[in-house]
């Protein structure tokens, strides 16, 4: 089973992942979180499968354990570690596709990260002038992305191999019988934990092999559709200990408050956000901040 296991995150290497940058936690975790929602949006409209988007979301958590976040441009890396799974993938997808799908999602057309409705589009197309892109335009993201790309593999040491639970989990049901429970509805629920645990700013898939993973969207799955479960300790025939199990549920379900008190800063309400949105932030918080840079956010907020 040494194919189904990935290489985990140390005690040290999550102790100094603080240290990279002079952002306050909660500030690098929403941008862990914005940049792999961001990832996940682009790996859809890419029409890539969902085992392309999430080997691009853990190689970005990777990446994060030995880079400062505000070391590239959150898009820009976004892209890269798309391009590169894609590339050696067997859906590869062009600098061009990248370029226009990253163009839109930016552009205050696109409902990503807004805080009012969207608008229907049978009644109300966007304007594609507001993601067009000129040829100097294109040149210059494909430069930052290829050049993000390359700073990514080194960081990564040039390993890009990773191993998601999600076949393990289906497995795990199937040995469960799907719980008693239609096929269709408890898989479902095992892969949407599954795919929401990537976005999570504990970076579950780093401290966690996919077996743990597996077992705990297993776990919350029954959970939410009043499964009954053998009153043993199942989990341990999957190698997982209770204590691990019960990590994981408590990681995986976090996620939503965590959000909703995101959101109800702001910083998640005008659009993806930027370096420079970041270091705006920064320098409010540490009192720094001035008449310009209420400006910029204001300005920010309406173009975007």
């Amino acid at each position: 089973m040494a194919h189904m296991t990935n290489p985990l995150a140390t005690a040290e290497q999550l102790y100094k992942r603080n240290t990279f940058s002079s952002l306050p936690a909660d500030l690098q975790d929403v941008i862990f979180y914005a940049t792999q929602i961001l990832t996940q949006a682009a790996g859809v409209l890419l029409d890539l499968p969902q085992s392309t988007t999430a080997q691009a979301n853990v190689l970005l958590a990777r990446y994060w354990l030995v880079e400062s976040p505000m070391a590239q441009e959150f898009s820009d890396i976004s892209a890269a570690a798309i391009y590169l799974v894609s590339k050696i993938g067997p859906l590869p997808r062009s600098t061009r596709d990248l370029s226009n799908v990253y163009a839109y999602l930016l552009s205050s057309a696109s409902p990503l990260f807004r805080s009012e409705q969207p608008p229907d589009l049978k009644t109300n197309r966007p304007d594609p002038t507001t993601y067009y892109q000129t040829d100097g335009e294109y040149a210059a993201f494909q430069t930052r992305m290829l050049a993000a790309e390359a700073r990514l593999l080194w960081a990564l040491g040039f390993d890009t191999a990773v191993s998601l639970p999600h076949s393990l989990a289906v497995t795990y049901l199937q040995a469960l019988d799907f719980l008693g429970k239609p096929k269709a509805e408890v898989a479902g629920r095992v892969i949407a934990h599954l795919n929401t645990a990537l976005l999570s700013p504990q970076m579950l898939y780093l401290t966690h092999q996919p077996n743990a993973l597996a077992t705990a969207a297993v776990y919350i799955a029954a959970r939410d559709v009043g499964a009954k479960m053998p009153e043993v300790a199942w989990w341990e025939v999957f190698d997982v200990e209770r204590e691990e199990l019960g990590f994981l549920v408590v990681g995986f379900r976090s996620l939503e408050g965590w959000v909703r008190s995101v959101k109800e800063t702001g910083l998640l309400s005008a659009g993806m956000i930027t370096r420079g949105l970041i270091e705006r932030e920064a320098r409010r918080r540490a009192g720094e901040g001035d008449e310009e840079d209420e400006v910029m956010r204001l300005m920010d907020q309406k173009t975007a």
